[in-house]
């Protein structure tokens, strides 16, 4: 096991290192991938920028840390403090050292913003922001990394209080790439408000008793019933008495003054004999318990409920606990789960958190290049897999029973593991035809949906989607070239295949943003909008390199001709599906939840309009031919539905936007000036359309 106090940080950016590198013998997949995160990654070196301020502090900015330049007092040290005297004005000049998305932010002790920088994401680019120091000044951070990169502020003095004025020069461009985009334009189609009023949908699952009903999970807690007039006002079951506080986190990852969170009630389904049997299943995030290690975060529970006679609520009283996951850090926990064709409940669980896979409570694999992991591990723990298990029979001391056929049945390795190679798969479904669809969450460069098979090795921390993965240098995608195609032919592995995904996309594409998160969906099997028959519907959380605006994106992909059968049939590491983003009537303003399917195979859209779970912007959405459906627009947390194409603009976790100049909830100006190139600046066309000035505009929540 790794060292508890290791703790590297997540390399979540959403640009490489380096250029574009020699990619022959790839498919043409792979190649049109990395050529367009290549071009992401190329620099633009910029003239320097005189200042006249009385004192200036020089840092380096990357992800690990600020690095401390200069003056001497502060030198080489890690997030060093800044001593100033009220009053007095300061410059602080830094340099982008890792071609990740990075600003500068200082607060006061309720962590209210009083001086905020705009991204950059150049590596070699620097941004120098002057300030008048103020005694409120307590923190300075990275919005995007502010786990990792944050440093106290020591004001002494009385003077200079009041509002800051900010003035910032940002050593990058801002020029955007013309173009397509990354996914070809797919069929327009109509969202219907089914129901509204939630907080953060995270699930969707129909009971089967023949009621017509929906139930929707919220982070917060509750189980809501959505029925033709909506979503009832009381809900189903609330089992937030036993969850984690959200946004109070253990451990040393977690910012304690974050609103993100992965943590909440994430999962539901329903027995396959409810109606008879009355049982159903939840999946939360619980406090640490008598089990924990110290310096861990939470516990993952799912827990067997029964419903009243009459099938109405759900009676918390009942919980029987199958499975508890201990979780280092707050983040990779998975979401939905599901019952298979076969009877059994497949459970996704993520890699344990953090970055890499290799921080504290991440066990050392059998590949020794990268550090860590929980993905390969297959002794140690149940984390970076999909749990297959029997809830209707007991096995020892075991509340559940395991299938003869899992594959580790009789092996060195543990019985529930089905699948496993996952960082954090998020979102699950089968098809009519038993096929079993993983989305798995990526890290700094690449999305992917698998489809998964029984002892399926599915690749993290060896691989991210099609790629190498280096726990050393994530964010360059060349950064290893030569990982095993295999895993060990020792037991308990067999040396079988390490399987690509079916979908992948990346975060970059030409100096645009594409997307962060994916979120798992299902096949389209309903007959109402034709162009979707048979495709894979799933989406992208938000295309927002900064987090915090809803701008969801709803994709759908097409299977092969020979794709599908009885048993689960898969592709194997065959070419990658395409891709099409459909076009939504009005707009899409989301951040895309998770996905759900009717019983007669339509497809359904959880989300909402806040980054992390506050307020009440959640809706149900369904996907409707064009003229069927009205689109949505937010006033205030009242959501409405109308049909004459009109939104209203989003609402979003920490305000901003892409105004050269704003002001923040400080009462603090920042105003953005960009330079010009310098003659240093000799670079080939294709360089220029690789500046990313869609990422140096938008703002971060927290790391996915």
């Amino acid at each position: 096991m790794t060292d508890v106090g290791d703790s590297r940080p997540e390399k979540e950016g959403v640009t490489d290192e380096g250029g574009e590198s020699s990619d022959e013998g790839l498919d043409a997949s792979r190649r049109h991938v990395l050529r367009g995160v290549g071009i992401a990654g190329v620099g633009l070196g910029l003239g320097r920028f005189a200042t006249r301020q009385q004192e200036t502090f020089s840092l380096g900015g990357e992800v690990q840390e600020w690095r401390g330049r200069a003056p001497s007092s502060i030198a080489d040290q890690s997030n060093p403090t800044l001593s100033l005297q009220a009053g007095m004005q300061y410059a602080v000049t830094w340099e982008n050292l890792d071609g990740l998305p990075h600003n500068i932010v200082i607060q006061n002790e309720a962590g209210e913003q009083l001086v905020r920088s705009e991204l950059i994401t150049e590596q070699g680019a620097t941004q120098t922001v002057t300030f008048t120091a103020s005694s409120e000044m307590t923190t300075y951070l990275c919005e995007v990394h502010p786990n990792t990169m944050v440093g106290d502020v020591n004001v002494s003095g009385s003077g200079g209080g009041g509002n800051q004025t900010a003035t910032t020069t940002e050593q990058t461009t801002t020029e955007q790439q013309d173009g397509a985009g990354y996914f070809e334009q797919g069929p327009e189609v109509g969202v219907e408000v089914i129901a509204q009023g939630m907080t953060a949908p995270t699930d969707h699952a129909l009971p089967g008793d023949g009621s017509d009903r929906q139930f929707v999970t919220d982070q917060t807690g509750e189980v809501w019933i959505v029925t033709e007039n909506g979503r009832e006002q009381t809900p189903f079951i609330d089992v937030s008495d036993r969850m984690v506080t959200l946004g109070e986190f253990n451990g040393s990852y977690a910012n304690p003054s974050q609103a993100y969170d992965e943590r909440g009630l994430l999962g539901i389904d329903f027995h396959p004999s409810f109606a008879e049997n009355r049982k159903f299943y939840l999946h939360y995030s619980a406090p640490p318990n008598e089990q924990t290690p110290d310096g861990w975060d939470h516990v993952e529970v799912v827990s067997e409920f029964t419903a009243s006679t009459d099938l109405t609520t759900g009676d918390p009283e009942s919980e029987r606990i199958l499975l508890q996951f201990q979780k280092p850090q707050y983040n990779h926990d998975g979401g939905p789960m599901a019952f298979g064709p076969d009877g059994y409940l497949y459970v996704p669980m993520g890699d344990g958190g953090g970055a890499n896979d290799d921080m504290y409570g991440h066990v050392q694999d059998w590949y020794d290049r990268n550090a860590g992991g929980n993905g390969q591990d297959v002794t140690q723990n149940l984390l970076g897999d999909v749990v297959r298990i029997d809830v209707d029979a007991t096995e020892g001391d075991r509340p559940y029973g395991i299938p003869d056929d899992n594959p580790f049945v009789g092996t060195d390795g543990l019985d529930e593991i089905y699948a496993y190679g996952f960082r954090n798969p998020y979102g699950i479904s089968f098809d009519s035809e038993g096929n079993l669809f993983v989305a798995d969450a990526g890290q700094n460069l690449f999305e992917e949906v698998d489809v998964v098979e029984r002892g399926g090795n599915y690749g993290w921390n060896v691989k991210e989607g099609t790629h190498c993965f280096s726990t050393e240098n994530p964010g360059d995608p060349m950064a290893i070239t030569d990982c095993p195609s295999n895993e060990p032919n020792s037991g308990p592995y067999d040396g079988s295949p390490l399987i690509d995904p079916v979908i992948e996309f990346p975060h970059t594409y030409q100096g645009e943003s594409v997307g962060i998160t994916v979120i798992g969906g299902h096949r389209y099997e309903a007959g109402g909008i034709p162009e979707l028959q048979g495709k894979y519907v799933f989406g992208i959380w938000t295309s927002d390199p900064a987090r915090s605006e809803p701008d969801g994106r709803v994709l759908a992909a097409t299977p092969p001709e020979n794709f599908g059968g009885a048993g689960g049939t898969t592709t194997g590491n065959a070419d990658l599906w395409p891709v099409q983003e459909l076009a939504i009537q009005g707009g899409f303003d989301y951040f895309v939840r998770m996905f759900g399917q009717g019983s007669n195979g339509d497809v359904y859209v959880l989300a909402n309009k806040r980054g992390a779970p506050e307020g009440d912007t959640g809706v149900l959405l369904g996907l409707v031919p064009t003229g069927d459906g009205g689109t949505t627009t937010t006033t205030g947390n009242a959501t409405t539905t109308g049909t004459d194409g009109g939104t209203t603009p989003s609402e979003t976790t920490t305000g901003g936007g892409d105004a050269e100049t704003t002001t923040d909830g400080g009462g603090s100006e920042t105003t953005t000036t960009t330079s010009a190139p310098g003659p240093s600046v000799l670079l080939s066309a294709a360089a220029v359309l690789g500046g990313i000035g869609l990422a140096a505009k938008r703002r971060l929540e927290d790391d996915d």
